[in-house]
């Protein structure tokens, strides 16, 4: 089960506002979108997932806002994740970066 309640809509709103901080110049539709998907992706099991990202498919429609990266972290992270004998895929790679 998912937490949509008030706690929630406030942690998107913090994480929007540092968003829109750390880039003023972003319109406030791709703020918001990205709050809402990067906040809630973490929390989302695999097989809900195309269900989450068409609502916010519905809410933002025609609106791609590709993630931010860290290349050098995820390179990081491949690298940890081969010492330990694991496999480095970017499905791995990515729910690590999320935590």
């Amino acid at each position: 089960h998912y937490d949509w309640g008030l706690r929630a809509i406030k942690s998107v709103l913090v994480v929007a506002g540092a968003l829109r901080r750390s880039d003023p110049g972003r319109p406030e539709d791709q703020v918001l979108m990205r709050a809402l998907r990067d906040f809630n992706i973490p929390k989302i099991v695999t097989d809900d997932m195309p269900v989450f990202m068409g609502l916010i498919g519905d809410l933002f429609p025609a609106l791609d806002v590709p993630r931010k990266r860290n290349l050098d972290f995820e390179k990081l992270i491949k690298q940890a994740t081969v010492d330990l004998k694991l496999q480095p895929e970017d499905s791995f790679i990515l729910k690590v970066v999320q935590l």
